[in-house]
């Protein structure tokens, strides 16, 4: 009898595994979240080495909505996607672009915001005007994002990839880079900074990518990524994300 209720038990478990699998996040009451924390104003840190941000509060702001707690797991931008598929994280909050390269490996949440980039020169250089004008130029950008991928379409371009970029700022500051490419909202951040205030200029605003800006989520967290959805539509009808906008993008 015994042995008839263990087996009884150990085909219960297999026929529960799908669905326990498809509720690994949900059924947490921890979400880990990955994000690259030198990218303000969607994530950086304070003089007190806290984690702030547009993407920070809106994570925090769909996590109360979810009635879950966060766990933050800083890394480079280049690894957040890979410690996604291998489930070290369950989420991904970083200005991620969701473009269709990699929807092919990540599931998107509703984008929740578009932004043109810009090519940062050094203030005394301010030259180049246009596209054209970075043929042939070198050209500094983080590693793995869509500005270095853009950056290395340019024809005769020379692109170096950092990090962290910040690190492509110093470049083009000390003349070891004639540009560097970001998105808008991050180039308005760094001509803010006292290390880079005066130094650096916008020289051109350029459209990279249709895709917004979303949470990445893992192929088989479908669950998830409904709750994720649903909580970002709600955000968004209540006026919060329209706030957070405000807050991180217009001062």
């Amino acid at each position: 009898m015994k042995q008839i209720s263990v087996f009884l038990a150990v085909t219960l478990l297999f026929l529960c595994f799908p669905f326990l699998a498809s509720a690994a996040v949900l059924g947490s009451n921890t979400i880990i979240v990955g994000t690259e924390s030198t990218y303000p104003p969607y994530e950086f840190r304070d003089e007190k080495n806290n984690l702030q941000g547009f993407d920070i509060e809106l994570m925090e702001t769909i996590a109360r909505k979810l009635g879950k707690k966060l766990e933050w797991a800083d890394m480079p931008f280049d690894s957040l996607i890979p410690s996604l598929l291998a489930k070290k994280i369950h989420i991904v909050a970083a200005g991620m672009s969701a473009t269709p390269e990699r929807a092919k490996r990540v599931a998107f949440s509703t984008p929740y915001e578009i932004s043109m980039s810009a090519f940062i020169v050094q203030a005394k250089n301010n030259s180049m005007k246009e596209l054209n004008d970075m043929k042939g130029k070198t050209i500094a950008v983080q590693l793995g994002t869509v500005q270095e991928s853009f950056s290395r379409s340019i024809e005769g371009a020379a692109v170096k990839t950092f990090q962290k970029f910040d690190d492509c700022v110093r470049e083009v500051i000390l003349g070891r880079a004639d540009a560097s490419l970001m998105d808008i909202p991050v180039a308005k951040k760094f001509l803010e900074q006292r290390d880079f205030e005066g130094e650096i200029a916008v020289a051109f605003k350029q459209e990279i990518t249709g895709a917004g800006k979303a949470m990445a989520i893992h192929l088989e967290e479908k669950d998830f990524l409904n709750a994720v959805n649903k909580a970002l539509q709600e955000i968004i009808d209540s006026g919060e994300l329209q706030d957070l906008q405000n807050k991180w993008f217009n001062n």
